[in-house]
């Protein structure tokens, strides 16, 4: 298949953020980038996006469809719909509501784009690592493994922004209005890995209709909007009821400040961090517990930890971490790849940091995201 060069993209935000297209395949759409408005009613957040992707809204409908019957179970769908019929009972704002927005615009069943979050928020099969340089600069950097092929032209860069300011921003999907990448300038980045324990559905549809826990995503979006601190955001995701277990990957912008935190449904389970003067300067994580050996069969732990200690503290740039999560087996069979590069800069003219994406059958969907050490006076 013949490569071609996409466009370079500058954008300038805030924080001064620059995006670079990288090859992609000629097959696939470039990602895009919007800004939500959540000044707006809710049902009308997403409206503008969807407007300017609608040539990609049929066969998204198709692939929404696919993915539901192989994802969701035949039993489980009853009891979506009915949460999808008094949505607002069951789910807060904005989320309700901005889920009916994308059902009406999008032509999709309401039902389904319940399922379509839920599927996004429970296969979450993925490596995220956070670091410290020698330099004392944090790092944060993840990957996506998707099953689903055709959701590498369904990724987009959205800026939430309220009064024209960006609040925070994340890497998402058509259909999706949770949070599994985000970014709060200046502040902390968040990243969400899947954990495996087995049979989840029926727990986590109970969890939701006994209106007892939120969904991991909303959680995430949540803190993205409402906390404004690294340890605060580590004490909101480690404490808050969810409807199924998750890895929460947390980086900071001062020295020392990156965790990994463990959760069971109610609370955290163990919240590992960084020490670098315990010579842990590196944290990875992919869908099993830290504590716990890899499964032979699925072991992207060993090579990434491998990687980073053969990179070094010293060596650690937006170049070596895009590097250490693109290589085989860190990047994994499924091919459907993001990371993300962002620097959170206290100066607005401050030399920008990189967003990469990549899209293609087999290739890197990614960004890799830096966070700058903020010194203080």
């Amino acid at each position: 298949m013949s490569l071609h060069m996409c466009l370079a993209l500058i954008l300038s935000l805030s924080q001064a953020l620059v995006l670079v297209l990288v090859p992609c395949s000629a097959r696939d759409a470039p990602v895009r980038r919007y800004a939500v408005d959540l000044d707006s009613p809710p049902e009308e957040h997403f409206l503008p996006m969807y407007r300017d992707l609608a040539g990609l809204i049929p066969s998204f409908r198709q692939d929404a469809k696919e993915m539901i019957e192989k994802m969701v179970p035949g039993e489980v769908r009853p009891l979506v719909e009915v949460l999808a019929a008094d949505l607002d009972h069951f789910l807060p704002q904005p989320f309700a509501g901005e889920m009916r927005g994308i059902a009406n615009v999008t032509g999709i069943d309401l039902g389904d784009v319940v399922m379509i979050n839920l599927v996004y928020d429970l296969f979450a099969f993925c490596t995220s690592i956070v670091a410290q340089d020698s330099q004392g600069t944090i790092w944060h950097g993840r990957n996506f493994d998707s099953a689903f092929f055709a959701l590498r032209n369904a990724t987009v860069l959205i800026d939430f922004q309220t009064k024209g300011q960006t609040l925070y921003t994340s890497t998402s999907y058509m259909g999706y209005v949770g949070v599994i990448t985000g970014q709060r300038p200046n502040k902390f980045t968040i990243s969400v890995d899947e954990r495996d324990v087995g049979a989840w559905w029926m727990n986590a549809l109970e969890a939701l209709l006994n209106r007892q826990a939120v969904l991991m995503s909303f959680l995430v979006r949540q803190t993205l909007t409402e906390v404004d601190s690294y340890l605060a955001a580590v004490q909101k995701l480690a404490y808050t009821p969810l409807i199924a277990p998750v890895y929460f990957i947390v980086g900071g912008t001062n020295v020392a400040e990156g965790a990994v935190i463990t959760r069971d449904r109610i609370s955290a389970v163990d919240i590992w961090t960084l020490d670098p003067s315990q010579e842990r300067w590196f944290l990875v994580e992919t869908n099993y517990d830290h504590w716990e050996p890899p499964p032979l069969e699925d072991d992207r732990r060993t090579p990434a930890e491998k990687a980073m200690n053969t990179t070094g503290q010293a060596g650690i740039n937006a170049a070596s971490m895009f590097q250490v999560m693109s290589t085989p087996p860190v990047l994994n069979k499924a091919g459907n790849r993001e990371q993300r590069c962002v620097e959170p800069s206290p100066k607005p003219l401050h030399p920008p940091g990189r967003t990469t994406v990549c899209t293609g059958g087999r290739q890197l969907r990614a960004t890799v995201w830096r966070l700058r050490l903020l010194i203080q006076d």
